[in-house]
């Protein structure tokens, strides 16, 4: 027998099942770290990893939340695509992120489980609060309301038995294609790396250049500031109904305001403008932002920065692409910033950007490496999104299966 259960997203709970409060199962755990040292986790969609990039820069360090293994953690300003995860080692994390610790590690597992099942996002996400110009912000005193399922205790320990017992064929999978992925990826950066810097001519003699991610370079390359190739725009539009566009590491794309997710605006009119071709970067987030050609018209965020080519005729547009790019993957942007804003990320100030060096090899050259680049990266990038998509699939379904477990849906 089958009854209703007292919020939707839990949807028909066995009648013999309760519910129960977030509150009552969690705590949270809002210790900041005094001091430097403590390993920086970064929430992801894929849980809580080690900080993929190089040491977090020490004003990050001395204000950050304490993480204990064993913790779970969401991004408070996640959209409904779910970035959270139990933390897999001790730690700290963003200021911006909500730890919290279960209070019973014999039943933990289970709501662990059931906060990881496919529709307990949509239901964080609707506690929240916020447009405006930050992103949907969901808090503590809020989602410990959150109802969570709540069997016998020795229901509890077959649901995730069984659960480990199903899913761990899956989790195997998963890896497998998660290091074929940074495979291809780490061969991408590497192509970049080599055409950027050496260039598909033979050459006899080399030089250092101005700017260590650049390194040995042709000797008859220059290096030249950012200024003298790009001039920055900041045009506003002034009116409502134009593309808002996204920046993305696959690209600047047009972005589906209606579904109200992630960053939004109140009034998209004070955003600035970018057309075809423009270049449009994420300052505010140099590891994990991007940077790219547009090959749409719209508006993006004021707080980006937009830019584009002084002369076509010296500097080849796609060259410069693959050059601005190879900035954000060896993070030379990232060591070039100065100051932290609110959010922990730095940004790159606008004289900075612009006195910063790159390579300027001939205008033929540039034609050269930029098509040999095209072809090598966009053969990588189809390897690479099939690869996210049988990944992406696997993690649907793998949480579709805590669902059905954590629910009752499916009987252990």
């Amino acid at each position: 027998m089958i009854t209703v259960s007292d919020t939707s997203w839990m949807g028909e709970l066995p009648v013999t099942w309760d519910t129960i409060d977030l509150g009552q199962v969690y705590e949270e755990r809002n210790e900041k770290t005094k001091e430097a040292g403590f390993e920086p986790l970064s929430v992801t969609m894929n849980g809580i990893v080690p900080q993929l990039s190089s040491a977090v820069k020490a004003a990050e360090e001395s204000d950050r939340k304490m993480v204990v293994k064993g913790d779970y953690v969401i991004n408070s300003r996640s959209d409904r695509k779910g970035a959270c995860g139990v933390a897999p080692s001790d730690g700290t994390c963003s200021v911006i992120n909500i730890v919290i610790s279960p209070r019973n590690k014999v039943t933990a597992s289970f709501y662990n489980y059931a906060l990881l099942s496919a529709p307990f996002s949509e239901e964080f996400y609707r506690w929240g609060h916020g447009i405006a110009s930050d992103l949907w912000t969901t808090r503590w005193s809020e989602m410990r309301k959150i109802k969570l399922p709540n069997p016998p205790d020795d229901v509890k320990q077959r649901v995730v038995a069984t659960i480990e017992s199903k899913s761990s064929a899956v989790e195997e999978l998963e890896q497998k294609t998660e290091t074929i992925i940074e495979y291809y990826k780490s061969l991408r950066a590497s192509c970049i790396e080599e055409l950027i810097t050496k260039g598909v001519r033979p050459c006899a003699s080399w030089k250092k250049s101005s700017e260590r991610a650049f390194d040995t370079i042709p000797a008859h390359w220059d290096m030249v500031k950012i200024k003298r190739v790009f001039s920055i725009k900041k045009d506003i539009a002034g009116r409502t109904g134009l593309p808002v566009l996204s920046i993305t590491q696959k690209g600047i794309v047009p972005k589906d305001i209606s579904k109200n997710e992630g960053q939004t605006a109140a009034d998209y009119s004070n955003y600035q403008l970018v057309h075809i071709n423009d270049f449009a970067m994420n300052h505010m987030d140099l590891r994990t932002g991007w940077v790219d050609l547009s090959q749409y018209e719209g508006v993006t965020s004021p707080d980006y920065r937009v830019f584009c080519i002084r002369d076509d005729k010296k500097y080849y547009r796609e060259f410069y692409k693959y050059v601005m790019q190879y900035c954000y993957i060896k993070e030379a942007f990232y060591s070039a910033a100065q100051g932290i804003n609110e959010n922990g990320r730095y940004r790159l100030k606008t004289d900075t950007f612009l006195h910063y060096e790159i390579v300027l090899p001939p205008y033929a050259e540039q034609v050269e490496i930029a098509e040999a680049l095209k072809e090598k990266v966009s053969a990588i990038n189809l390897i690479i999104e099939k690869k996210e998509l049988l990944l992406s699939r696997l993690k649907a379904y793998k949480k579709s299966l805590y669902y059905d477990y954590v629910t009752g849906k499916k009987e252990v």
